[in-house]
């Protein structure tokens, strides 16, 4: 899951699986999703797996989004982080089943963008540019309308949150834990005076690693849980942001399973082509 692939193709998904040199029986694709991805790819492989003989699947979640922030745009420069998390689903009788909702609405797409390099419009031009909020980036370079999603964040977010009480007839109370999108730290505040969720249920490590879109959720969890044993969490998972697109999810984690955050600066060099003569 990631909108900041390695190449516009193949999927990152084969990349990773030569370098995890799995077999030819297993299936590698790619989902293109950004802050709502890590809900997104739990739902999809959850439905995979409940309609098939799968018993394993490894989600992996992953941006590099500095690479593509204006290093002058002072709206995201200071925002974003890159991040990458991997999770292994097992599906074993009598285990806990995961409940999600998702929801998407399209008319927004315009609200978190970075609008050249597709390829609808793979050669515009890579100079600076004054936005029209008084800040320089590229076209090549992410856009963000804040009104808008802070719109969006407060209202479509804990509306889906509240639908997904209803649904599967819970309350605030019987969720140890709300890991939401680390969107920014007011944002969150906003969430949790809006659900009445009290602030100590509501992680954060953003303060680390800024915003760092699909991968928030599982940052989250690994920066806050990576080091507790032997506890058991009743967890409400929430993602949202570009596209528009959210979800919610709700699962029981053994801290046991969860590992520490790992900072590195390793890369895959085998995957940097800059010659024919590499293929």
């Amino acid at each position: 899951m990631s909108h900041s692939p390695d190449y516009r193709r193949p999927a990152t998904a084969c990349v990773l699986h030569k370098r995890l040199e799995l077999s030819k029986e297993c299936v590698a694709f790619d989902m293109n999703l950004g802050c709502s991805a890590f809900v997104y790819g739990i739902l999809a492989v959850c439905s995979l797996m409940q309609s098939s003989d799968i018993n394993v699947a490894l989600l992996v979640v992953a941006e590099t989004i500095s690479k593509i922030v204006y290093p002058m745009d002072r709206s995201t420069a200071m925002l974003f982080g890159d991040a990458g998390s991997a999770i292994l689903l097992v599906k074993e009788e009598g285990s806990e089943e995961i409940q999600g909702l998702l929801r998407s609405d399209g008319s927004g797409y315009k609200a978190i963008i970075a609008p050249a390099g597709g390829f609808r419009n793979m050669y515009a031009s890579t100079e600076p540019m004054m936005w029209p909020d008084g800040n320089e980036r590229t076209l090549y370079n992410t856009n963000m309308n804040g009104t808008d999603v802070f719109n969006f964040t407060i209202s479509d977010v804990p509306k889906a949150i509240r639908d997904f009480f209803n649904h599967t007839n819970t309350c605030v109370e019987n969720y140890d834990y709300f890991i939401l999108h680390q969107a920014n730290k007011f944002i969150l505040k906003q969430l949790s005076k809006k659900l009445k969720i009290p602030e100590e249920k509501i992680p954060i490590c953003l303060d680390h690693y800024g915003n760092t879109s699909a991968p928030a959720i599982p940052l989250t969890l690994c920066d806050t849980f990576g080091h507790v044993q032997g506890t058991v969490i009743n967890t409400l998972m929430c993602g949202f942001g570009v596209g528009l697109s959210w979800g919610v999810l709700s699962a029981k984690i053994n801290t046991d399973s969860i590992i520490p955050v790992v900072e590195t600066d390793e890369y895959f060099a085998e995957g940097i082509i800059n010659s024919p003569n590499q293929l």
